[in-house]
């Protein structure tokens, strides 16, 4: 999962998450975090992909989630 723009394909739920951000390192690796994570250790921070099932997914109203 090199590229961001392809990711949301390959991620699952987290393709359009309320709660998803996306981080690219500086290396050019892309990873999803979870910003449920911060407040529930129920999730994990960087989820294993694809996700299939989330009790935390609430579908974005925004258009674009957010990228880093």
């Amino acid at each position: 999962m090199s590229d961001i723009a392809g990711a949301p394909k390959q991620s699952g739920l987290c393709a359009d998450c309320a709660h998803v951000r996306w981080v690219r390192s500086e290396r050019g690796s892309s990873f999803v975090m979870c910003r449920r994570s911060a407040d529930d250790e129920r999730y994990a921070r960087y989820p294993r992909l694809p996700v299939r099932t989330c009790s935390g997914y609430e579908r974005t109203t925004d258009s674009k989630p957010e990228r880093e």
